[in-house]
């Protein structure tokens, strides 16, 4: 077995949680299958991470990371019209960029929701995934623009957030990138639509779905 440093040791841990819950779900994803895919001794999970619950809350951040790194060529300088644009599209690259990581966070959304608590506790799980990335971009364009969206921001995000939600069922189900992009264009101006009503610039035409030569592979289940 090579030898990892602790942070390299603590990250393929990690990759490998990503691994099973997308492919086997949540409930099977105990410490010894988790530590069989990184290929690492089980007594080093236990060394690198306190429990299995700070295991998937690192999941969970790990996802929160890539999605906030596809926000990085948003600039809300471009004005509200550009940034609703741009973060839609920033989210769907965020999407389709690792079916495993959408898989993975279906099921700790799930997770989250079967646990309870506060509706608005439970809730605020969105706002990491989305919710405040959007408000941070659509808010300084509008700032920078001088202008008040014709629906509050608030509604802009939970509108966008509530269909990505779908895009990632979507997407995992049919790996359609051509399809989804469609989607996505139309999602896009449906948005600017609703909050700059003078604006009508249309989606770019894209077929309504398309073989798929290439399509991106769900994560493989793994053998028993």
């Amino acid at each position: 077995m090579a030898y990892l440093s602790n942070e390299a040791r603590r990250q393929s841990i990690i990759e490998a949680a990503i691994d099973v819950i997308a492919t086997e779900g949540l409930e099977r994803a105990t410490t010894r299958r988790i530590a069989e895919r990184a290929e690492a001794p089980l007594g080093s999970l236990h060394y690198c991470f306190r429990n299995k619950e700070e295991l998937i809350h690192l999941v969970a951040e790990a996802a929160a990371t890539r999605l906030s790194a596809s926000f990085d060529d948003v600039d809300p300088s471009r004005g509200m019209e550009a940034t609703i644009r741009d973060s839609i599209a920033a989210m769907w690259d965020w999407v389709r960029s690792d079916v495993g990581h959408q898989l993975a966070q279906m099921e700790l959304g799930l997770w989250r929701i079967r646990k309870g608590g506060p509706p608005e506790e439970v809730y605020r799980m969105w706002d990491r995934f989305g919710g405040d990335l959007l408000h941070q971009t659509l808010e300084e364009a509008a700032r920078l623009d001088g202008i008040e969206p014709a629906i509050s921001i608030d509604e802009i995000v939970r509108f966008i957030n509530h269909r990505f939600d779908g895009f990632a069922y979507e997407y995992a189900a049919s790996l359609d990138e051509v399809a989804c992009q469609r989607q996505a264009d139309l999602l896009a101006d449906a948005m600017v639509l609703l909050a700059l009503p003078g604006k009508r610039r249309p989606a770019t035409k894209r077929p309504a779905s398309t073989k798929r030569p290439a399509p991106r592979k769900r994560p493989a289940r793994a053998r028993t």
